[in-house]
């Protein structure tokens, strides 16, 4: 699949954390040359390698989700966690690519129509 520069990613936290684990500066690499980097804040709120400083500083925008999405994502998917649930549900509605390293969010997205990466 050809990446476009339009295009918007959402990140869920094992990517997220793999990428502050490997390089961090490979965020900011994506953000500026793939495209728009989102990450949900109850993503944020459950990792402690990242905080709102450091996401500005590497190009990532904070997105507040909505009370209805919160609600959506709190009801129980197969396996997935609330968080994992949650960047399913931002993608779908903002359709944003789902960047993820999780077999269940990734299986979760494409039967959802989300395209994962």
């Amino acid at each position: 699949m050809a990446i476009t520069k339009s295009q918007f990613l959402i990140l869920d936290a094992n990517i997220l954390i793999d990428f502050l684990k490997c390089d961090r500066t490979i965020i900011k690499l994506i953000s500026t040359n793939v495209g728009q980097v989102y990450l949900a804040t109850p993503v944020l709120d459950e990792i402690s390698e990242i905080n709102e400083s450091d996401c500005a500083e590497l190009g990532i925008l904070l997105v507040e989700p909505g009370l209805d999405q919160v609600m959506l994502a709190a009801e129980k998917r197969g396996s997935l966690s609330f968080q994992d649930n949650l960047c399913l549900i931002l993608a779908k509605s903002f359709s944003w690519t789902c960047v993820t390293n999780d077999k269940p969010l990734r299986q979760m997205c494409e039967s959802e129509g989300v395209t994962p990466i």
